[in-house]
C-alpha cells in the first residue's frame, strides 16, 4: 500500500506559515483602519477643518495593505495547492506503474481520468482555499473581537450572542456536507466515466439503435446527480448565509448599544467597520466546510486507489551473456488448465500450443507485467523475481502489433527499447536491412507523428515498429504472440530472416510459426507441458 503524500511536507509547511503570517498582517491592517476611522470621526465632531493627517494616511494605506496581502496569501495558497496536487499525481502514477497489467486494465479508464483531474481539483482547493481560509478564520475572528473589545467592551458583549450562535451553527452543520459531497461526487463521477468511455463508441451506439436508450439513461442519471447537487448546495449556501443573516442584527445592536452608552460617533463607525471585517472570515469559514467535504471524498478515493496491490520490488541480479535458457516448473496460467512445465534451451525455438489468452498471460509474466508464483519461472537458472528491471527490459522483447506505443515521433517509437538513441542514419540502416522502409517511412522522414497507442498506424506498421525495436535492442529472448498472425507476408518474412540471423531464444505461438518460417527443429510445449 502506498501512503497518501502528506499535505504539510517540509516545503509546504513554510508556505502555510507564510499564509498565516500574511493573515496576521491583514488583521493588523484591519485593526489600524478601525483605529484610524475612530480618530477621524472623533475629529469630525470636534474640529472638522483640522482632520489628523496620520489617521487619513493610515486609513488610505490600510486598504492597499489588505489588498496586497490578500493577493500574496492567495499566491502562497495556490503554490501550496499545486505542490500538493503534484505529489498526489506522482504517487498515483508511480503506484499504477507498480501494479500488475491486469489490475490496471480492470480499472475503468474514465475513473482513472477522474483521479488525475477531478480529485486533483478537490485536493488543490483544500490546500489553496480551504486550509488557508481556516487559518484566516481562526486568526481574524478573535483578532476582530479583540479590536472590538478595545473600542468598547459593551459592544463586544452585544455582538457575542448572535456571532456565537452563527459560528456554532456553521461548525455543527459543516460535517453534514461530507456525505452529501461524497454522494454528489459518486454520481457525477459515474456519469463522467461513462461518457468518457462511450463518446468513442457513439457512432457504433447509433448504428446499433441504442442512441435513445443511452440518452434516456444519461438523463436519468443526470437527474439523480442534480438532486444530489441541489441538496449539497442548499446546505452549503445556508451555512454561508448565516453571517449575512446576523449582520443586520449585529449592526443594529452596535448602533443601539453605542447610543445608549454614550459612545461617540467615531467609536460606533469604527465598530461597524470591524463588524464588516468580522463577517468576511465567517463567510469564508462556512465555505471551508465545502472544500473539506470535497477533499474528504477525494482522499478516500485516492487512498483506495493507492491501496491496490503492487507487483512487488524487482530483484538485483542480471543475466549471464548469450541467449537465455527458459524453464517453467509448474507455472499456473489460469484456473482451468494444468500448470505448465517446460524447458527451452539457449538459442532454441520453442512453440507454444496454448490458447491465445494463456500465451498472452505467459508473455506478461515473462515481462514482469504480472507477478508469477515464486520459483516457477527461471531465466538461465535464475528465478524471474530475482532479476532487475534493467535485465528484463534489455533482454526480453515482444514482437507484434499490440506492443505499447507512446505519442511522439516515429524516431522515438523505434528507439524506445534502447538505452541510448542512435542517430537517424543508424535507424534507417536497420530499417533497410529488415526491408521495412516502404512500410514505415518511404521518404526517410523519422519525424512522422505517432499518436498514443499508435491509433494512426496500421497493424502492419505497429508490428514493423516492434521488429525494428527488437533489432536495435538486441535482446536474448524474443516473444512472438498470435497477434503476429495479422501481419502481412512481407513483414512475416522479414521477422523470419531476422530470427535466423540472430542468436536469441524464441518463444512463439505455434499458429504463427509457419508464417515466419521457424524450422522443424523447433520444440513444442502444450497444456500438459
Amino acid at each position: 500500500m502506498t501512503p497518501l503524500p502528506p499535505l504539510l511536507a517540509v516545503g509546504r509547511r513554510w508556505l502555510l506559515a507564510r499564509v498565516a503570517a500574511l493573515t496576521l498582517l491583514q488583521a493588523a491592517a484591519a485593526g489600524a483602519a478601525a483605529i484610524a476611522t475612530r480618530s477621524l470621526f472623533a475629529a469630525l465632531d470636534t474640529a472638522p477643518e483640522d482632520l489628523p493627517a496620520t489617521a487619513l494616511i493610515v486609513l488610505a494605506l490600510s486598504g492597499a495593505v489588505i489588498a496586497t496581502v490578500r493577493v500574496a496569501a492567495q499566491l502562497a495558497g495556490e503554490r501550496l495547492g499545486q505542490g500538493y496536487a503534484l505529489d498526489l499525481r506522482e504517487a498515483l502514477f508511480d503506484h499504477a506503474c507498480a501494479m500488475s497489467a491486469s489490475d490496471v486494465a480492470a480499472r475503468r479508464s474514465g475513473y482513472v481520468g477522474l483521479r488525475f483531474v477531478g480529485d486533483m481539483t478537490a485536493f488543490r482547493n483544500w490546500a489553496r482555499l480551504g486550509l488557508p481560509r481556516l487559518i484566516a478564520g481562526v486568526i481574524l475572528i478573535p483578532a476582530t473581537c479583540l479590536i472590538l473589545a478595545w473600542l468598547s467592551p459593551a459592544l463586544l458583549w452585544a455582538l457575542l450572542p448572535p456571532v456565537a450562535v452563527a459560528l456554532v451553527a456553521i461548525v455543527a452543520g459543516g460535517p453534514m456536507l461530507v456525505p452529501l459531497q461524497r454522494r454528489l461526487r459518486a454520481r457525477r463521477g459515474r456519469i463522467a466515466a461513462e461518457m468518457t468511455e462511450r463518446m468513442a463508441l457513439a457512432p457504433e451506439i447509433d448504428r446499433l439503435g441504442r442512441r435513445s436508450g443511452e440518452m434516456r439513461r444519461l438523463r436519468q442519471r443526470s437527474e439523480r446527480m442534480i438532486q444530489a447537487a441541489l441538496a449539497r448546495l442548499r446546505l452549503a449556501e445556508a451555512l454561508k448565509a448565516l453571517p449575512d443573516l446576523v449582520a443586520g442584527l449585529c449592526a443594529a445592536l452596535l448602533i443601539l448599544i453605542g447610543a445608549r452608552t454614550g459612545l461617540g460617533t467615531g467609536t460606533i463607525a469604527a465598530a461597524l467597520a470591524v463588524l464588516g471585517l468580522l463577517l468576511t472570515p465567517m463567510r469564508e469559514l462556512a465555505g471551508v466546510w465545502n472544500h473539506y467535504a470535497a477533499w474528504r471524498a477525494a482522499r478516500d478515493k485516492c487512498a483506495a486507489a493507492l491501496a491496490r496491490p503492487r507487483r512487488g520490488n524487482y530483484g538485483r541480479r542480471g543475466l549471464p551473456p548469450g541467449p537465455v535458457t527458459l524453464s517453467m516448473a509448474g507455472l499456473p496460467l489460469n484456473a482451468d488448465s494444468p500448470p505448465l512445465s517446460m524447458t527451452c534451451d539457449a538459442g532454441a525455438r520453442c512453440l507454444l500450443s496454448l490458447p491465445e489468452a494463456q500465451i498472452s498471460h505467459l508473455f506478461s509474466l515473462l515481462q514482469r507485467l504480472e507477478v508469477p508464483p515464486p520459483e516457477t519461472l527461471f531465466l538461465s537458472g535464475i528465478p524471474l523475481e530475482q532479476l532487475s528491471r534493467g535485465a528484463l527490459r534489455r533482454n526480453i522483447c515482444r514482437i507484434g502489433p499490440d506492443v505499447p506505443m507512446l505519442r511522439g515521433s516515429l524516431r522515438r517509437m523505434l528507439t524506445l527499447a534502447v538505452s541510448s538513441r542512435p542517430d537517424d542514419d543508424r535507424i534507417l540502416d536497420v530499417i533497410d536491412r529488415l526491408g521495412l522502409r516502404g512500410v514505415l517511412c518511404p521518404d526517410g522522414d523519422l519525424n512522422r507523428r505517432v499518436s498514443e497507442g499508435g491509433r494512426n498506424l496500421s497493424t502492419e506498421q505497429r508490428a514493423a515498429i516492434s521488429l525494428v525495436q527488437a533489432a536495435m535492442a538486441r535482446p536474448r529472448l524474443v516473444l512472438v504472440g498470435q497477434d503476429m498472425s495479422a501481419a502481412g507476408p512481407d513483414l512475416c518474412n522479414a521477422l523470419g530472416r531476422w530470427l535466423k540471423g540472430a542468436s536469441v531464444t524464441v518463444l512463439c505461438a505455434e499458429s504463427v510459426a509457419a508464417r515466419i518460417g521457424l524450422g522443424e527443429d523447433a520444440t513444442t510445449a502444450g497444456p500438459a507441458g
